[in-house]
């Protein structure tokens, strides 16, 4: 099958130049980096897809997209940077930042290979590679024999909206990155060569609202209905005192209004915005059309009563796009189906004094 993808480790002196990116590596394992010359060695790197993820191909860890191998660390002048113990993922617009990437080798031979960091707006589905950008490129990266290699990549001068959805691609003689297959939804569980890190965090003072935007995607070239999820992580910041609304936009709002207005546990609050209500809520049936990508704003407030360091996390996740097979008319369509999650993020949320 033709390849999708360029093989990362051929792009061109000049390529790299324009990325403008400082790298750094700091290796770890059971030999310094060498070549190793035995007829059976092989070579197996892979990116943690969660913690206790092995490599395993295809991924059945969930979610897939909060990787920790991914670690944003504030930009710091010494040499190497310093390397951060949590990574800060909400984002400052102009500043800038080292973004660390932990590659594992199971095999046994040295990998020698490419790395490549790339970013797209925060939310759920997404066209590889045609919603993604590059934020720089590492060639003649080691990764020893049962060993780790951390790479750093400089993401300079952060553009709005100050988070995105970063993605980490490895590709190396013998362990090639993978063709992107047909269902685009499984470019990230089916090769253990990639891995995504959806996650923001927000801090919030009493009585503050802050938006975040949420792009949810139609990664096919048919018309689809497709959902959002969005699930307390611990205790519900909505039933806690917070806020947290989802607006989607005139267009967005019509279409799900056409298709039946179909969702659970969130109520209208006027205009195009819903207030979840429960510690779970889905909002069913949205219409994007092929290759589309809509993006939505979620509202979160928190109470004049709520104390001052809580803590508070939600998961806002996509169901997977499917063709439309029910349009309301005279009789009404079938209850929503329940739909795979194919991408997400994670939103960390305090309450500060």
């Amino acid at each position: 099958m033709a390849r999708t993808v360029p093989r990362l480790g051929r792009l061109t002196r000049a390529t790299l130049v324009a990325c403008g990116t400082a790298l750094l590596l700091v290796v770890s394992g059971t030999a310094a980096a060498q070549a190793r010359t035995g007829l059976n060695a092989t070579t197996e790197v892979f990116i943690q897809d969660t913690s206790s993820d092995t490599g395993a191909e295809p991924s059945t860890v969930s979610p897939y997209w909060t990787s920790p191998a991914i670690k944003v660390c504030p930009w710091t002048a010494t040499t190497p940077p310093v390397e951060c113990s949590a990574s800060q993922d909400q984002l400052v617009i102009g500043n800038s930042y080292h973004v660390w990437v932990t590659l594992s080798n199971s095999g046994t031979a040295d990998a020698v290979g490419t790395l490549e960091l790339r970013r797209t707006k925060p939310g759920g589905a997404t066209n590889w590679n045609t919603d993604w950008a590059t934020i720089g490129v590492k060639t003649e990266v080691t990764v020893p024999a049962g060993g780790v290699t951390r790479v750093f990549v400089q993401f300079d001068n952060v553009p709005g909206p100050g988070h995105f959805c970063l993605a980490a691609l490895w590709d190396s003689d013998g362990d090639e990155l993978k063709a992107f297959p047909a269902d685009q939804d499984k470019v990230v569980t089916n090769d253990n060569n990639v891995a995504q890190r959806n996650v923001n965090s927000i801090a919030l003072k009493k009585s503050q609202q802050e938006s975040r935007s949420y792009s949810i995607g139609n990664n096919t070239g048919v018309t689809t209905h497709t959902n959002l999820v969005l699930s307390a992580l611990g205790t519900p910041f909505q039933l806690s005192g917070g806020q947290i609304v989802v607006d989607l936009g005139p267009v967005l709002f019509q279409r799900w209004q056409q298709a039946g207005s179909w969702s659970s546990g969130v109520q209208p609050i006027g205009g195009t915005r819903l207030q979840l209500v429960s510690s779970t809520a889905k909002i069913e049936e949205l219409t994007l059309n092929p290759a589309e990508r809509v993006t939505v704003s979620l509202l979160f407030t928190a109470g004049s009563s709520m104390p001052v360091g809580g803590v508070y996390g939600l998961s806002v996740d996509q169901g997977k796009p499917s063709p439309i097979t029910c349009n309301p008319g005279p009789t009404s369509c079938p209850p929503p189906p329940n739909r795979t999650p194919v991408g997400g993020v994670r939103y960390a949320i305090t309450v500060t004094a």
